[in-house]
């Protein structure tokens, strides 16, 4: 089985360092990237089994990724899981409504996120 990649988009460095440790023993390979722009440079030269993006982000926000990444033929079957520090429904119904496979809230259980992540990945 070929390792399944995870792209990381997310601004806080303890975070990417938190997601990598546990994405890594789990099996995946994470690709962290600090903006959205940077995770979609990655797209173009690779295409993610999944993406867990933040909302708050420097530049494009978490939801005009979102738009973006389901606005385009080539991305909008990617699975994308919100990772975010947004606890509020607004943000749930926001980006379930815009296309997200799930959401989760900041801070999360190490557990928790691997169920999701697989779980998103094999309804692809």
């Amino acid at each position: 089985m070929t390792t399944q990649t995870i792209l990381v988009i997310d601004d806080d460095d303890t975070l990417l360092a938190i997601v990598d440790s546990v994405l890594q023993k789990n099996g995946f390979q994470p690709a962290l990237v600090k903006d959205a722009n940077e995770g979609f440079a990655f797209i173009k030269n690779q295409t993610p089994q999944l993406i867990l993006l933040d909302i708050k982000l420097p530049e494009m926000d978490g939801y005009e990724a979102l738009d973006k990444l389901k606005e385009n033929e080539e991305t909008k079957d990617i699975p994308v899981i919100m990772l975010t520090s947004k606890n509020d429904i607004d943000s749930v119904s926001k980006c379930l409504g815009k296309g997200a496979h799930d959401y989760i809230v900041k801070p999360f259980d190490h557990n928790n996120l691997i169920a999701r992540v697989r779980k998103a990945i094999e309804k692809a």
